[in-house]
């Protein structure tokens, strides 16, 4: 159990003497008072943990902030709020606060199919990958009074056309300081994972070697049915972090569920390994240094706005047959919050392995406020004891800048740089199937047959999702039965239906109707409760699990 205490506003003002124990973020003594807001937890996994946010100088308004390799912190930022999204400044601080130095001010060229600015750190100190440019200094960014933008060349294929909505979503740096990793959003909505190799030439730089690490086709003949299909692990998904030394990316998936959770793709074999394992919302875990620990936005925390109802009940396939609930369970319980409906999206600390293994693992709550939500990124110091992420306001306004701090815990050494894989044997290098993928409608009509018994009818088309179980058992010690059924209408109501039963050796139901309004708006994806013509709740019902029940008149609309 986790105790807290507010440490007041006097003694937030002068840390070194009021702390109980620790060091400073910069892991020396507390010099600073730029530290307020402070909260103190004991914690039985982490031991002690201090929260808190970092003052900035007055008139600074962050826009986004993040640890650099030297330790520091790179932070965006406007001296005036109605400042030009893509104006931006950028200054170094020191992890305590102290030491603000501007060192690069410019209006960022809007290119078309650009997905706004993100700011990654090559681990050579001096560069800044910044999806379409990046920023370079001759010396590190503490010193740098040199900095310079330079024009990034995507593959022709990504970089722009009718078939492409958005070049990159997210877009990574390996410690190589050489290979990247990237998700393409494609007009028809599906999305393709790419890595390729960053290589400066002359004034610009160019990215070769593109290469798809994603799934295009997630199922094979059965060569046991003549009419079913063999569903294949669908690798991809947003990339979020390089790790293992490069080796590897984490990124965002689905593991056992049909709500995201976060997975790690090894690049050699393609192989795909769960991070978490949570019913409701889990989108990123960056790691820690030694990879021991993470961060992680999750709506673990929020009872009432975490849509675990729809994920509880573990469901076959939920990559390849997933029931298309992702955007309506992410703009309800994290697009909806951060636009005012009360709830949590974390960020959570996680211990790795815990995560991994642990039924029912939670870590550890980072969220201190509730009038105040996460925002990205997430980003961890070079030493391995603290980690850092933004806040908003519902009302908005500016953010601010919080840190975890660790003084008790003991981390290892940073995991070693290794070579990241170039070529791939799953990868796709003929990138003309990016717009052949793109066209497609990917309607889809597919028998699985169980191993054991019986199969799976999944049938989607852009307005509807129908999975219908015929007593599917791929283990034969549990089988399904059942129907749900997803009617998709981003502009107007969509409704998730479920009647199904898992029998067995692992037990579960769900009789559950789940109606949201329109994904876009100020209220977004609201769970709507008011009755149907019939007198009928429009969202009614529950799910059940290996004894766990949770009903959706429980969330919030």
């Amino acid at each position: 159990m986790n105790m807290s205490r507010e440490i007041t506003a006097a003694c937030a003002l002068t840390f070194a003497a009021c702390a109980t124990a620790g060091n400073a973020p910069n892991e020396g003594a507390v010099r600073s008072s730029n530290k307020m807001n402070v909260t103190t937890m004991q914690s039985e996994e982490f031991g002690q943990v201090d929260i808190y946010s970092l003052a900035v100088p007055d008139g600074v308004i962050v826009r986004t902030a993040t640890f650099t390799p030297s330790g520091s912190i790179l932070v965006s930022y406007a001296n005036d709020a109605m400042a030009k999204p893509r104006d931006i400044m950028l200054a170094t601080m020191n992890a305590d606060g102290t030491g603000f130095r501007h060192f690069f001010q410019a209006d960022i060229p809007l290119r078309p199919k650009d997905n706004g600015l993100r700011f990654m750190m090559f681990a050579d100190k001096k560069r800044i990958f910044i999806g379409d440019f990046v920023l370079e200094c001759t010396k590190p960014l503490e010193q740098c009074s040199d900095a310079r933008l330079i024009d990034v060349q995507y593959p022709a294929e990504v970089a722009d056309g009718d078939h492409v909505s958005h070049r990159w979503s997210e877009m990574v740096i390996a410690p190589d300081n050489q290979s990247v990793a990237w998700t393409t959003l494609l007009s028809n909505y599906a999305a393709i994972v790419f890595t390729g190799q960053l290589r400066r030439e002359a004034n610009t730089y160019v990215i070769a070697s593109p290469t798809i690490i994603s799934s295009i086709n997630p199922f094979l003949p059965d060569p046991n049915n003549a009419d079913g299909v063999l569903p294949q692990p669908v690798r991809g998904g947003e990339v979020k972090q390089f790790v293992h030394g490069g080796a590897a990316i984490s990124l965002a998936g689905a593991a056992r569920r049909d709500i995201p959770d976060s997975v790690v793709q090894h690049l050699s074999s393609g192989k795909r390994e769960g991070i978490t394992d949570t019913p409701g919302y889990t989108e990123t875990t960056i790691f820690s240094p030694d990879e021991t620990l993470g961060v992680v936005m999750t709506t673990r925390f929020s009872d009432k706005t975490d849509p675990a109802v729809l994920g509880l009940v573990p469901r076959p396939y939920p990559d390849s047959l997933n029931m298309g609930l992702s955007m309506l369970a992410y703009t309800y319980s994290v697009t909806g919050v951060r636009r005012g409906r009360p709830g949590n999206i974390g960020p959570a600390l996680i211990a790795i392995d815990a995560s991994k293994s642990a039924h029912k693992y939670q870590g550890l709550n980072l969220n201190t406020d509730q009038s105040w939500v996460y925002r990205s990124p997430m980003s961890w110091h070079p030493g391995g004891k603290m980690a850092m992420w933004q806040e908003g306001q519902f009302i908005g306004g500016p953010e601010r800048i919080q840190i975890v701090h660790l003084p008790n815990y003991r981390s290892a050494s940073p995991v070693a740089p290794v070579a990241t894989p170039i070529s791939v044997s799953y990868g796709i290098t003929d990138l003309s199937v990016v717009k052949v993928f793109a066209s497609q409608s990917r309607d889809i009509d597919v028998k699985v047959y169980g191993r054991a018994s019986g199969y799976i009818r999944y049938k989607r088309t852009p307005e509807a999702i129908v999975k219908t179980y015929v007593d599917f058992s791929d283990d034969g010690k549990s089988a399904y039965s059942g129907r749900e059924t997803t009617m998709s209408n981003p502009k107007g109501t969509s409704v998730y239906t479920a009647d199904i039963t898992l029998s067995g050796q692992d037990r579960g139901r769900m009789d559950l109707t789940v109606s949201f309004g329109p994904i876009s708006g100020e209220v977004p994806a609201t769970i709507i409760f008011t009755p149907n013509a019939n007198g009928v709740p429009q969202s009614r019902g529950y799910a059940e699990y290996n004894g766990r029940r949770l009903n959706v008149s429980d969330l919030l609309p």
